[in-house]
């Protein structure tokens, strides 16, 4: 859905972003990372025709993003900055069809359209509430209905759940996963890394417009370990257990926590199993066994070496 090749918009200062290449396929959540002043709002803003770059090409659906293709790129891309407008002196009905007539869809169409729109984001009991009256997850929620109202194919969400309470960022986090399962392409810039975690299909990691980790978190954990983090849950026999573990010479610091042994693993992964046979050949009940990928917070400071 998104193919970058080569894209730089320099601002000075190490401001923008240089040489950024990455792929996104069609149906999937890709999680954008970075700090502040990272490059992230300027690769969205080019994106949707905002910005132009100074070189390399971004396309979208195979058509080029370029002054010519800006009408046909806005119809396949919704957008929805981490602070939008609303009209506080409209009720959500009147909201919506407003931006309805800005999109140029026919009147006879337009309530059909923002019943669905509501359905999809769980905001059908607002239609009558007045704009001002809305708390801040719920002006998200009809943020992101307004953004869906020409049926965009990609949608590029700016901080969606920055504000948020607890139960509204699940909710918000339901309402992305539910429309990557009716085929919309999304892009989720956030700094709330736990969120992005559970729901990304890839992620990307940016810093001084450069992206310095590209794949899905389990990739990118791995890229960032210097070995492997392992797991072991017992039934038994833990001591045992301890013993068999520091006798491998693969393995370092193994520690035990009631019923689990945590260990580093310099070996490469292939000798794995010759460890977990050792285990169960000498009689220990091996419940789990497991890789521990780093999470996404310090797979993150670990690539910007924070």
């Amino acid at each position: 859905m998104i193919r970058i090749e080569n894209l730089t918009r320099d601002f000075g200062g190490g401001r923008g972003i240089h040489n950024l290449t990455m792929h996104i396929p069609k149906g999937s959540i890709f999680g954008y990372i970075g700090p502040n002043g990272a490059g992230k709002s300027t690769t969205i803003k080019i994106l949707c025709s905002l910005y132009r770059q100074e070189s390399g090409k971004a396309f979208i659906d195979g058509i080029e993003v370029c002054p010519q293709n800006s009408a046909k790129i806005k119809k396949i891309v919704g957008y929805m900055p981490d602070n939008f407008g609303v009209y506080d002196q409209m009720s959500v009905w009147e909201y919506l069809d407003f931006f309805c007539a800005a999109y140029h869809i026919p009147a006879k169409q337009r309530q059909k359209r923002i019943q669905e729109v509501l359905a999809i984001t769980g905001s059908e009991h607002m239609i009558d509430y007045q704009v001002a009256s809305l708390s801040k997850g719920m002006t998200q929620r009809i943020g992101l209905a307004k953004t869906l109202l020409h049926d965009p194919q990609l949608l590029i969400l700016d901080e969606p759940q920055a504000g948020l309470d607890p139960y509204a960022r699940i909710e918000m986090r339901q309402t992305i996963v539910r429309l990557r399962d009716l085929g919309k392409t999304i892009m989720l810039s956030s700094h709330i890394l736990p969120e992005l975690a559970g729901v990304c299909d890839l992620i990307g990691i940016l810093e001084k417009g450069k992206l310095l980790a590209f794949g899905t978190v389990e990739e990118v954990s791995r890229k960032v370990q210097e070995n492997l983090r392992i797991s072991i849950t017992l039934a038994d026999k833990p001591e045992k257990a301890l013993e068999i573990c520091k006798a491998n010479p693969n393995v370092a610091e193994p520690k035990v926590h009631e019923n689990e042994i945590h260990l580093t693993f310099n070996g490469p992964r292939g000798d794995l199993p010759k460890l977990l046979a050792s285990l169960v050949s000498a009689g220990v009940l091996v419940t789990e066994f497991k890789e521990d990928h780093a999470n996404l917070e310090q797979v993150f400071l670990s690539v910007t070496h924070h």
